[in-house]
């Protein structure tokens, strides 16, 4: 087969693939399960992603999947209103203060050439402000139409203010760290980045290259290519992990205060370790959704059990147990 060849099957694939992810998240909307479900499929599994889609805005939900589809991102206007926005700012606000003075002390100490934004990362072991905002129906509508129904947190959430004077981030693309699946692939990776000010090019909006998704690995971006987003405060810009992006340059004398989730497939390795990072006792105050987002069940047909059992149904029993994972008695042997 000649390269053209193989780039023509693989996103024969790759459509083949996106059609019955729509076709299952316009059945979940509907109430319906899709046909041939298996029946020994665990608890998070078509039964509860169901029971989530049921009554979800498919049409519209559709027309943005179909976005991020063709062109590798799409922007959803007014996902939070603006009490919401508030809230998160200041929820945030701590964190964005210290990050604020370390970008403040890396331009007074560090190299000229080097003044990057700080990534908070790791902020639902911090705070539970983002807890509501990661469990609403369109945004996991989403995710499903883009990832399919099995999708769980990758490098979790992470929120960052580029401040004045910061430098333009090299253009990258999320999924990189899954080195071995050949260019053009499914979707692996979908970031969500939500506006908490508004987006313009002078305070350092995304930059991305529409289409970057498609190509193939040895195509590298042209300075032309690049487009910069531009949207309100409440808005979503998501993308495929695929797509070429990065932050912009912030020139403005204002920051770029955001919130972003990373997501990938559930039977793919993480580029976060969610289980090490966050607290058991945090898990356990969390919704029922984000604890599966974070890896709290067991994907497709039994990847990520402990001891043949659910994992939060494990961790619950751990909790109750008092101990910290040397046991004797939470398998299957225990209840003989």
């Amino acid at each position: 087969m000649t390269p053209a060849d193989v780039l023509a099957l693989r996103l024969q694939e790759r459509e083949a693939e996106y059609e019955h992810r729509l076709m299952e998240l316009e059945l979940a909307a509907t109430g319906i399960e899709p046909v041939g479900a298996d029946p020994r499929a665990p608890a998070h599994g078509v039964k509860a992603f169901v029971n989530d889609m049921h009554g979800l805005a498919y049409e519209r939900t559709a027309q943005i999947v179909s976005q991020v589809h063709k062109d590798g991102y799409a922007i959803v206007p007014t996902f939070l209103e603006d009490q919401e926005v508030s809230y998160l700012l200041e929820g945030l606000s701590p964190f964005f203060q210290d990050t604020q003075k370390l970008f403040s002390q890396s331009q007074q100490n560090g190299p000229l050439t080097d003044k990057q934004t700080i990534h908070i990362q790791n902020v639902l072991a911090k705070t539970a402000v983002v807890d509501n905002i990661a469990v609403k129906q369109e945004l996991r509508g989403i995710l499903a139409g883009v990832l399919g129904h099995d999708f769980i947190f990758n490098a979790g959430a992470v929120a960052m203010a580029p401040d004045p004077g910061c430098n333009p981030q090299g253009l990258h693309r999320d999924d990189g760290f899954f080195a071995l699946i050949p260019r053009p692939h499914l979707p692996l990776v979908l970031t969500v980045a939500i506006a908490l000010d508004d987006f313009y090019p002078d305070n350092g909006s995304t930059q991305l290259i529409p289409g970057s998704h498609l190509w193939p690995a040895e195509r590298m971006p042209e300075p032309d290519e690049v487009i910069q987003v531009e949207m309100s405060a409440g808005s979503m810009l998501l993308w495929d992990g695929g797509l070429y992006h990065g932050g912009g340059g912030n020139k403005s004398e204002n920051t770029r205060r955001t919130l972003t989730f990373n997501y990938t497939r559930g039977w793919l390795r993480t580029q976060f370790n969610q289980y090490l990072s966050i607290p058991r006792e945090r898990i356990l105050s969390m919704p029922q959704q984000l604890r599966a987002d974070l890896g709290y069940h067991r994907s497709a047909l039994g990847l990520g059990g402990c001891d043949q059992s659910d994992p939060l149904r494990y961790l619950e029993r751990l909790s109750d147990a008092g101990g910290d994972g040397q046991q004797s008695s939470l398998g299957r042997e225990a209840n003989l």
